[in-house]
């Protein structure tokens, strides 16, 4: 796996520490400590250090970067994918125990680096870079392979990708469609035949391209992303926030929200109404091979939500669906059984940030909410499975609640 090809902005190795002035002492002597580690190569206990500042910093979107970017550097250093090995059935037995631990040892740098990219989208909102990675390595591959695409066909396009990336646009377009001409069927060759023309800047054409891949594979958000973006450069901002608003029915990734604020802001008639809320527990779900952890040492209030995790857990299935079998009278979605144990338990709880979760449930809403206010990539299969089955409601929750009518006075 080459974490670079899923387009992953690196983020350089650099905190502000005209910043430092803002912190306490005990906060800046480990953000220098940091800084010495990184030095010396030694970016896991660098990285450790950063996360105790984190602690007190949970919104820093600079210490977030600092931080994910030592960790891909010690992925960088220390993953050995050669190393690994394929682990083909689970039993109790002292070899296969001793294996697991040893893959566990292997794999730590990768998911070390997945888990603080995916901890980032889940304590800055707006976090496009990482959000894109998530969406990434999780989502996209279920969509899409280039594996049936002929040989010929992706020939071309690997010359067209060089090109494109000499800014030589027009010869780029002429490997495109030749690599359509011979496979149909070559997604991506349409996806970037459109991005050829969009940087000839002829919107309209591209705009065009991105519609076809749109209807080659609509569960993937990066054509919706390109199309919006063409129809903002023609101006057609009434357009543009009609397709904005699907992409939430895709996936509700953050720099999406960003696309959103600016197009309203064009328009001025409407705005974007997201109460984001720092969500300290990691995502009620079963274990799985990314060993999701806790990432602050005190989750406050999130504890009567991890405890409905853990009382419940046993009647959903590993994407937090309800098995079947279980109670009609249950809630269908983990994640809303959980947050709404959690409004419950917290009724009596000076908690402020809780309180438009409240009015959604009070509304019937808090799923649609959950699913893309307060989405995050492990809940995935409950937002699709939500989508697929309520597109109605989730369409309500986004014309109504989402995006909504200025008042007078901030007009």
């Amino acid at each position: 796996m080459k974490l670079k090809l899923l387009g992953i902005v690196l983020f350089s190795l650099f905190f502000s520490f005209s910043a430092l002035a803002q912190m306490d002492k005990a906060n800046q002597k480990n953000l220098k400590k940091a800084s010495k580690l990184i030095k010396k190569e030694k970016y896991e206990e660098s990285a450790g250090l950063i996360k105790t500042v984190l602690q007190d910093y949970p919104l820093n979107d600079k210490l977030w970067k600092y931080y994910q970017d030592v960790l891909y550097k010690n992925y960088e250093k220390n993953y050995k994918p050669e190393l690994s090995f394929k682990i083909d059935s689970e039993d109790d037995s002292l070899a296969f125990l001793l294996q697991k631990a040893v893959q566990y040892v292997l794999d730590k740098p990768k998911w070390d680096y997945l888990n603080a990219v995916n901890d980032a989208t889940m304590y800055t909102p707006y976090n496009a870079e990482s959000s894109i990675v998530m969406r990434s390595y999780y989502v996209d591959k279920k969509y899409y392979s280039d594996k049936e695409v002929n040989a010929k066909s992706k020939a071309y396009f690997e010359k067209a990708e060089g090109e494109f990336g000499a800014k030589n646009y027009e010869k780029a377009i002429g490997y495109y469609e030749k690599a359509i001409e011979e496979d149909s069927t070559n997604y991506k060759a349409f996806l970037y035949l459109g991005d050829s023309y969009y940087a000839m800047e002829y919107y309209g054409k591209a705009a065009d391209y991105f519609r076809k891949a749109i209807k080659m594979n609509p569960m993937l958000l990066e054509p919706v992303k390109y199309l919006a973006d063409a129809l903002v450069k023609k101006e057609e901002y009434t357009q543009a926030l009609e397709v904005l608003k699907q992409s939430f029915l895709v996936y509700p990734e953050e720099g999406m929200y960003i696309k959103l604020y600016d197009v309203l802001e064009e328009i001025g008639e409407q705005k974007l109404d997201r109460h984001w809320i720092l969500r300290r527990a990691k995502i009620a779900t079963l274990a799985s091979e990314s060993r999701r952890e806790n990432f602050f040492e005190d989750i406050t209030y999130f504890s009567h939500y991890e405890d409905a995790g853990k009382d419940a857990i046993a009647k959903y299935d590993s994407a937090g669906l309800l098995k079947e079998g279980e109670s009609a009278l249950m809630e269908k979605y983990l994640e809303v059984l959980c947050f709404k144990e959690m409004l419950k338990n917290t009724n009596a709880e000076d908690t402020p940030e809780l309180d438009y979760a409240r009015k959604m449930d009070d509304k019937g809403l808090l799923a649609p909410y959950l699913f893309v206010n307060l989405f995050n990539v492990d809940l995935y299969p409950q937002f699709r499975h939500f989508a697929d089955n309520n597109k109605a409601v989730l369409e309500q929750y986004i014309n109504d609640y989402l995006v909504v009518q200025k008042t007078g006075e901030e007009d």
